[in-house]
């Protein structure tokens, strides 16, 4: 083993949080151009309006129908191998008859 793998590295301990009294001083300290200060809560833009919602209602049922609409092609897609698979079985098993009868004719 080399001399690095052997080291353990020790974390130095998390600070502790601050006290109510440093957090209201900082917030009190803030200077009115701060970013949590500007946001304004009567600006329609970042309210989510009834169109969005919608919206936003109207692409969640495509979803939703798009996913129904998946699986019930999956399901369709193993039940027409199924049915290939018996055709194709079919189809054999009538070459073979033919092919009898063909012998059993001459």
């Amino acid at each position: 083993m080399t001399s690095r793998a052997k080291k353990r590295i020790v974390l130095p301990s998390r600070p502790e949080p601050p006290h109510v009294d440093e957090i209201l001083e900082d917030v009190r300290g803030a200077v009115t151009t701060d970013p949590v200060f500007v946001c304004d809560l009567n600006d329609d833009s970042s309210i989510p309006s009834q169109e969005s919602t919608d919206d936003r209602e109207k692409q969640y049922t495509q979803s939703c129908s798009y996913v129904q609409l998946n699986n019930k092609l999956k399901e369709t897609q193993v039940e027409l191998k199924q049915k290939f698979e018996s055709l194709r079985s079919s189809g054999l098993k009538l070459g073979k008859v033919i092919e009898e009868l063909r012998e059993a004719a001459m």
